[in-house]
């Protein structure tokens, strides 16, 4: 989805994103309408572009994903923003944890077992 068709309030909350890989891979789709695996590889360092993908959607903001040609010829994956209404920036952003009470409780009901090492 191009820039010009992306609600402003879209691009403010966006743009409100304050972790490091996330915030680049937003911008740089804001700047150039898309990114592509090569480029988070080569120009940012991120030596697992879809894990960058990955932490922009758990900020709650949707992405598809497409292929490109690469600068070798083959076929590489990139991102651009999804549906702007599909965004969930309300809801709790990033991974998060159980608390050790709560893990405490689901072993007494045992419903998760944990692996012995």
């Amino acid at each position: 989805m191009r820039k010009k068709n992306l609600p402003d309030d879209f691009i403010k909350k966006c743009k409100s994103v304050t972790a490091k890989r996330p915030k680049t891979v937003i911008e740089h789709i804001i700047k150039h309408g898309h990114v592509t695996t090569e480029e988070l590889k080569e120009k940012y360092g991120y030596n697992h572009p879809p894990r960058a993908a990955r932490d922009v959607r758990e900020q709650g903001i949707p992405l598809e994903t497409f292929r490109v040609t690469g600068s070798d010829g083959r076929k590489i994956g990139a991102y651009r923003f999804g549906d702007p209404q599909k965004a969930r920036f309300s809801r709790l952003q990033g991974r998060t944890a159980f608390s050790k009470e709560i893990k405490d409780e689901l072993l007494k009901c045992k419903i998760v077992s944990v692996p012995s090492i």
